[in-house]
């Protein structure tokens, strides 16, 4: 088994930056007290698309996109709607979203190796 480290820091990047975003603009779309519907939409749908396309023109490798894409809604899925609901802070979730993004990365990083 081995692990592609370029695709491996390719999803922490990506789990770091959907962290980061999304924690802004949760911030910024709650400075009124309510966190509602239209708001949750166009933090939770575009903003993890962004990331893992910044990521993969970022590091010139743009066949990571769509792998990278699957990283960014699975971190914001799983770590960093629990992180968000429990009210952690920007530092925070950046974190959670880097560790996530390691984590699901790991799927799309190991390379089983040929026997023979």
């Amino acid at each position: 088994v081995r692990i592609s480290g370029r695709i491996f820091l390719a999803a922490i990047l990506t789990g770091l930056f959907t962290g980061l975003l999304v924690a802004l603009a949760e911030e910024f779309f709650s400075r009124d007290g309510v966190f509602g519907g239209a708001e949750a939409l166009a933090t939770f749908v575009p903003l993890p698309l962004l990331a893992a396309l910044l990521v993969s023109i970022g590091l010139r490798r743009r066949r990571l996109a769509l792998r990278m894409t699957g990283v960014a809604y699975l971190t914001l899925a799983i770590p960093l709607l629990g992180i968000g609901m429990g009210g952690a802070n920007v530092l925070q979730q950046m974190l959670g979203g880097a560790i996530g993004g390691g984590f699901w990365g790991l799927l799309f990083a190991i390379r089983l190796s040929r026997a023979g």
